[in-house]
Formats: structure tokens, C-alpha cells, sequence
């Protein structure tokens, strides 16, 4: 919204400083109009706003014929959502200069604030005309073009942009994500790697064109192109991270777990870069590494769901199954609403024999995800366990309702009613199930070995066999 070149950080600082120690004695001292300028910018970046009030105001007393200020104020007000204000104070300004590009990007960036794309565009393209930096101009165009979701008319500024200025980083990104947008993958690895013929050592373009790459699952290809960018860049921590991943994805974990490594040389370390290599040693079955990795993770971030997760799954291949329910509960703490952690959790709680814990955590499922192919199963089955043959036989029939043509809920429906005594409905659900798919019969004997001996059900499916 800003367009502003003034003095170095250590500078504009020491000037909040001293406007800082004016505040305080209640004095009145003297600063020109650039030094204002900085004082207000210091503000605007600390985003305190009390002192970027009294700052503006202090410059308009002192200058009060220079339009600049108002257009901070402009600024301010729709920095704290005051648009229809700032655009007042804008009409000030257009009046004594009508030709201000920095009066063209705040007003597209206030009519971008309400959602006004095609007025913001419409304004940054006057901007256009006299433009210092006509790309970041371009870039904004684009923006708005995406929040309309016209991402080929964003390409279209964005390739401008980097016509301007070839290094722009944020106009390659964005190409990347309007080309995801589009589902048109195959073009942004053509555009990229086009570009990278001209800009054969932008360590962006060969990042983007690996995450190209990495979407379509050519993950080779995107590995050598995350290596071009680390080769150019070799602290670029988000080419080692996807790197990783895409050698995850064709099942190279040591080799991942090598490139996460590097992340965590070259940054602070990092809770998510070690929770995925906690996945890699749990996928290489080396479980104690797992649990290091996923409680080192913990100690930076315990608010990561996944790596309680993590550190539950392990727990429980270890024998350890009372320990995992644990995780998987602090995990259901911080996403009470995530309807796999509470399946996973019941399925836990069956195998450490809390079957009443169990149809509790397995009801939540159903609550969250009824058109869950496998829940109902599961969940009349816990009851089974229970011997409740009757709430096993309401919950099937509850999800029968929900997904009437689930095949499997036919057969375990008529083993259940077998199971009760109920032969002459066990035997119409039966044959209901066979008619409509016999080749599915073979579940209720992988449910209940004992109807294998059964000779009438056995003469019924037989009928039906085709």
C-alpha cells in the first residue's frame, strides 16, 4: 500500500527514538518531512498504532501543506478497517495531485480491502502509466485477479511482471500456484522450465518447477530439480523440505531423513521437520528412532496432532497400547472434531480389551462421518463383543439407512441375526444380500467361521450361485 524508500532500519529507529523521548518530556521538537517519513514508517511496520496516530498528526501540524501525510492518515484508517474514511481523506489528495501513483496503489489496495476487486484493478492500473516499480504493480493486478478467480488473466500479469523484472520472486511463486489452480500442471512445467532456459540460475524457478513436477508424481524429475536450486541456493531450506518429501513419496526414507537433516542444520530446529522424520523411521520400522524423533518434536511443539499420532501408532506396534491411547488423546485434545484420530483411538481401545471406551470413541465416528464404509462395522461389532447383539443390529441398521447400497452391512446384518437366533430374518437379509451381489458372500464366513458349517445357509447360497 506504501510506496516508500527512506532511510536505513538502525536510522529510522534512532528517529522513533527521539519521537518516542518527545512524547514523554511533552516537548515539541522539530522533524522535516522525511525524517517524518521514517518515524511514521517505524510505526507502520511495529504496527503500533496509538504512536502512528500521534505521529501523523504531529507531521500534519508541522507540515501541513505537504500531502504525503495525508495520505498516511488515508493509510492508517484502512489499516484498522476505516475504508470509507480513507477513501474520503484519498479524494483530497486526488484533487491537488491527480496524478500521484502512490494516491492509485492505496486506493486499490483500500478497494481490494473491501472486496472491490475489479475498482481495485481498475486503480492499479492507472498506476501503471508512471510506475517506479511497474512489476510489483503487475503483481497487484494479478492479486485481484485471482480473488476473482481469473487466474489465466493473473498469469497473464504476472508473466508481465517478470518481463519488467525477472528476479521477482513472488511472480513465480504465484505463476506456481494459478497453473495449481488451473489443473494445468503439464503448462507450468513448460512455462518453467522455459523460463529456467533464459534464467538458468533463478533457484526459484527450479523450485517451482519441482513442485510441479512433484504434483503430477514425476518425483524423480522433481528431486534433480530441487537439486538444481539447492546447488544454486544451498540454504534454501524449502528445497531440502521438499526434497524430502518427494523421496518419501518413492519410499527413499533414508535418503529423506538425510535431507531433513539438512533443513535442521539450516534452520533453529524444527518441530514438523522432525515429525516427519519420525514418520520415515516409523515407516522403516526402526521404532525407538521414531519415538525420539517424534518426542523431540513434541518438546518444540506439542500442539502438533499428528506427531502424538505418531508417537501413538508406534507405541502401539511396540506392545505398548495403553501408552498410545494416551497420545491419541492429547492428539483428540487439540482436534476434537478429527474423526480419524477418534477412529484410531477406539481401534486401539478394542485391542487393549476398553470395549465400553470403544463404542463410545467409535459413536463419535459415526457422529462425524456416517458415509464411512467401515465404521458401522466396526462399531456393531464392539457392541458384539459386548455379546449386544441387539444395539449391534440398531447400529447396523443405522448405517444401512445412511448407505443403503453397502453390500458388507447385508452380510454382517444377516450374520448378526443368525447369531441372535433370528434365522427366518437372518435368512431373508441373506438371500436380500445375494441377490443383489453373490459374490460377496464370502464375508459372512470371514466374520463367523461357524456358518461354514451350516448346511442350510450354505443350500441358500448355493440357489444363488450363478
Amino acid at each position: 500500500m506504501r510506496d516508500y524508500e527512506g532511510h536505513d532500519e538502525k536510522e529510522m529507529k534512532m528517529l522513533a527514538h527521539r519521537f518516542d523521548e518527545m512524547l514523554k518530556c511533552g516537548e515539541h521538537y522539530y522533524f522535516d518531512v522525511s525524517e517524518f517519513e521514517d518515524i511514521i514508517e517505524n510505526y507502520f511496520q511495529e504496527n503500533d498504532i496509538r504512536k502512528l496516530t500521534k505521529a501523523i498528526n504531529y507531521a500534519q501540524e508541522q507540515h501541513p501543506d505537504s500531502i504525503v501525510f495525508v495520505l498516511r492518515k488515508a493509510q492508517l484508517y484502512a489499516s484498522v478497517n476505516k475504508s470509507e474514511k480513507a477513501l474520503q481523506l484519498l479524494q483530497q489528495v486526488e484533487v491537488v495531485e491527480p496524478f500521484n501513483n502512490e494516491l492509485f496503489m492505496t486506493k486499490g489496495a483500500i478497494y481490494s480491502q473491501m472486496k472491490k476487486y475489479d475498482k481495485a484493478i481498475e486503480e492499479y492500473n492507472k498506476a501503471t502509466q508512471d510506475a517506479e516499480a511497474l512489476d510489483e504493480v503487475y503483481i497487484n493486478i494479478a492479486y485481484e485477479y485471482e480473488n476473482l478467480n481469473n487466474f489465466e488473466k493473473a498469469l497473464y500479469y504476472l508473466r508481465k511482471a517478470l518481463k519488467v523484472n525477472p528476479e521477482n520472486e513472488s511472480a513465480l511463486y504465484e505463476i506456481s500456484f494459478c497453473y495449481e489452480q488451473k489443473n494445468k500442471l503439464e503448462e507450468s512445467i513448460q512455462f518453467f522450465n522455459e523460463f529456467i532456459d533464459d534464467n538458468p540460475y533463478s533457484s526459484i524457478a527450479w523450485y517451482n518447477l519441482g513442485i510441479s513436477y512433484m504434483l503430477v508424481e514425476a518425483f524423480e524429475k522433481s528431486i534433480e530439480a530441487f537439486d538444481y536450486a539447492i546447488a544454486i541456493n544451498p540454504g534454501f531450506s524449502s528445497a531440502y523440505f521438499n526434497k524430502g518429501n518427494a523421496l518419501v513419496s518413492i519410499e527413499k526414507y533414508h535418503d529423506a531423513i538425510s535431507v531433513y537433516r539438512e533443513v535442521l542444520d539450516s534452520e533453529f530446529p524444527d518441530a514438523y521437520t522432525l515429525y516427519y522424520i519420525g514418520e520415515c523411521y516409523e515407516n522403516l520400522k526402526e521404532y525407538d528412532n521414531a519415538i525420539d524423533s517424534y518426542r523431540k518434536a513434541l518438546d518444540i511443539d506439542n500442539n502438533i496432532p499428528d506427531a502424538w499420532v505418531g508417537l501413538g501408532s508406534v507405541l502401539d506396534e511396540m506392545g505398548k497400547t495403553e501408552e498410545s491411547i494416551n497420545s491419541i488423546l492429547k492428539a483428540i485434545q487439540l482436534q476434537p472434531m478429527n474423526h480419524e484420530y477418534w477412529y484410531i483411538l477406539a481401534d486401539y481401545q478394542v485391542k487393549a480389551g476398553k470395549i465400553d471406551d470403544a463404542i463410545i470413541s467409535y459413536k463419535k465416528v459415526a457422529s462425524f462421518d456416517g458415509e464411512n464404509a467401515e465404521i458401522w462395522l466396526d462399531y456393531s461389532d464392539a457392541y458384539m463383543k459386548l455379546n449386544d447383539v441387539e444395539n449391534a443390529i440398531d447400529v447396523l441398521i443405522k448405517g444401512i439407512e445412511l448407505q443403503p447400497t453397502n453390500i458388507s452391512y447385508r452380510y454382517r446384518l444377516a450374520a448378526y441375526l443368525f447369531l441372535s437366533g433370528n434365522n427366518i430374518e437372518g435368512f431373508e437379509t441373506l438371500e436380500t444380500a445375494l441377490q443383489q451381489d453373490y459374490s460377496r458372500h464370502t464375508e459372512l464366513f470371514e466374520y463367523h467361521n461357524s456358518f461354514t458349517l451350516n448346511q442350510h445357509i450354505l443350500d441358500i447360497i448355493e440357489l444363488y450361485k450363478k
